[in-house]
């Protein structure tokens, strides 16, 4: 699953969650004329299946984005797990509601202020998710539909301190597109633009659903790899001999790229805007050595 397809699902998300927000809505209101009203429940077991959790729009929505292949969404989950575990206390006291109303034709005070409790604490978190899924596209660069600089960080932050709290291996890596300033002189700002795209293309790719890339600023990218640095280098050694290979075929031109990285591996003591820096330093001493280099640090 490529980035643009990562945005497509949280536009979906946004989208599909301010619709059954509406049809929670009217559904919660049918149900308080029944009982402020004191209106007779015709067919309880239909009204029940109607509003029961396996029913619920939300319900296969939400399993849909769990159960999917989108990337970098470990920090997410925890939010949508939350949220579903509101959601499935909400349609097992609605039913409860329900239930009790069709028996005795009233509603058992306690049952109702935990229901109305749930009811206001989904509803919250509901919109909550909405204005996160609407605010998830301006993560991305505009360009490449890989993450921006700005959201590595914040993104990275987390994996950061998880990585440390864990004691897992992680390295950071810087790239950039070997001399990317021919390749704009000669063909034009539109071409090198082909070009970034596709090497952003092979990037995200070529690395493992928990890894993360990054545009960082021009034709430069950032890496946060979950391995030490001897099999980060096997995994972008492999993205190197790629792109080598590769041949952009872009309007009439047909380009060859190379790439140089710079590896840093986690020392323990280091901030990661320190080792951000070495990997920085790391990636000029492979431009130095020739470019098309991987050298580690």
């Amino acid at each position: 699953m490529n980035s643009a397809d990562r945005i497509d699902i949280h536009k979906d998300l946004s989208s599909n969650l301010k619709s059954n927000l509406d049809i929670h809505l009217r559904k919660m209101i049918e149900l308080f004329k029944i009982i402020v009203c004191n209106h007779k429940i015709d067919n309880l077991d239909n009204m029940l299946e109607r509003h029961s959790y396996n029913n619920c729009d939300i319900t296969s929505m939400l399993n849909a984005i769990l159960n999917s292949k989108v990337k970098n969404i470990d920090d997410k989950k925890e939010k949508i797990l939350d949220f579903e575990d509101h959601h499935r206390r909400l349609h097992t006291l609605l039913e409860s509601l329900l239930t009790e109303y069709q028996t005795a034709r009233k509603i058992n005070e306690k049952t109702y202020e935990d229901f109305a409790v749930v009811e206001f604490q989904f509803i919250q978190k509901l919109t909550a998710l909405i204005i996160e899924s609407e605010n998830y596209e301006k993560n991305f660069d505009g360009l490449t539909n890989i993450f921006n600089r700005r959201y590595f960080f914040e993104k990275v932050d987390y994996d950061f301190s998880k990585a440390r709290r864990t004691r897992t291996d992680f390295t950071i890596v810087m790239a950039d597109i070997d001399y990317f300033k021919k390749i704009n002189d000669g063909y034009g700002h539109q071409i090198g633009d082909e070009v970034l795209i596709k090497i952003s293309k092979i990037f995200i790719e070529h690395i493992r659903a928990y890894d993360v890339v990054a545009r960082y600023g021009g034709e430069e990218f950032i890496f946060f790899i979950y391995s030490d640095a001897k099999e980060t280098v096997t995994i972008i050694n492999r993205i190197k001999n790629i792109i080598e290979a590769e041949i952009m075929e872009i309007n009439t031109h047909t380009i060859k790229v190379t790439c140089s990285f710079g590896v840093a591996q986690d020392r323990g003591e280091l901030s990661i805007r320190e080792l951000v820096s070495l990997a920085d330093k790391a990636l000029y001493e492979a431009k130095d050595n020739g470019r098309n280099h991987i050298v580690t640090i």
